[in-house]
């Protein structure tokens, strides 16, 4: 397995300023940076939109999502996508990325179930109404189960790319005069695996087996526990004693799965 770093890039960059490209180096505020590899309908109705709400848009080469708001991430799939990366395994794997790389990261999933299954029997694959809407369902509320990700799903392209204009806008405007204020919460219900999962390196899975293998915080801070764990490296267990041990300011690049 390859192991990314997340960089910023200092090379030239391409800015869409009212819907115009220029180049230059990085001296606008962005609001909205779209992956270099983003192509489609959707990437296009994002650019338009963007540009009509007066946001800025720059094209980079993201190794994690499709499209960033700040701090917030954004993966974008249609339904036959959805689909075939989660039978590959890569979907997981995109947002166990997400997770370890970001506080805010969300799910845009577009397209119809007719739409998909259509395509299918065009490509000689027997699929049902039912069973494709059943694993759409299905993997949503997997997804949402699993991770601390929101989910939003639309049929239509034209109200996937306004939700993204929109969402940017909500993050960074304070909030209406509803009254009500925004309770952050940890991810699950157990501490332990939240302060676990603040690590770089550190999945939801890896956080179950550590806690099942060691039973406790204080005995992760032993290189002979760590290494019983299945699927620890010499270098992530050096990453966590360092964390849970240093009285100083621990700074850790990101690494990305592959």
């Amino acid at each position: 397995m390859k192991v990314l770093r997340r960089q910023q890039s200092e090379d030239v960059v391409v800015v869409i300023l009212n819907g115009k490209e220029k180049r230059g180096k990085k001296m606008v505020k962005v609001d909205l940076k779209i992956d270099t590899n983003e192509r489609g309908s959707l990437c296009d109705s994002i650019i338009r939109k963007a540009a009509s709400a007066g946001l800025s848009v720059e094209r980079e080469t993201l190794v994690v999502g499709d499209y960033l708001l700040g701090d917030a991430c954004i993966e974008a799939k249609s339904v036959s996508d959805l689909f075939m990366s989660s039978h590959s395994g890569h979907l997981w794997r995109q947002l166990d990325n997400m997770d370890a790389n970001y506080e805010r990261f969300f799910l845009l999933i577009h397209g119809s179930v007719t739409k998909y299954i259509s395509v299918a029997k065009n490509n000689g694959k027997k699929v049902t109404y039912s069973r494709a809407q059943n694993e759409l369902i299905g993997t949503i509320a997997r997804i949402m189960a699993d991770f601390d990700c929101q989910v939003f799903f639309t049929p239509n392209v034209s109200e996937a790319a306004s939700f993204v204009v929109k969402l940017h806008n909500k993050l960074h405007k304070p909030a209406s005069s509803h009254g009500a204020k925004a309770i952050r919460r940890v991810s699950t219900n157990d501490v332990r695996k939240d302060v676990l999962l603040t690590i770089p390196g550190i999945g939801s899975q890896m956080a179950e087996k550590m806690l099942q293998h060691c039973g406790s915080i204080e005995e992760m801070l032993h290189i002979e526990s760590l290494k019983g764990v299945k699927g620890m490296g010499h270098n992530l267990a050096n990453r966590v004693i360092e964390v849970l041990t240093s009285e100083d300011v621990v700074h850790i690049e990101r690494r990305l799965k592959r």
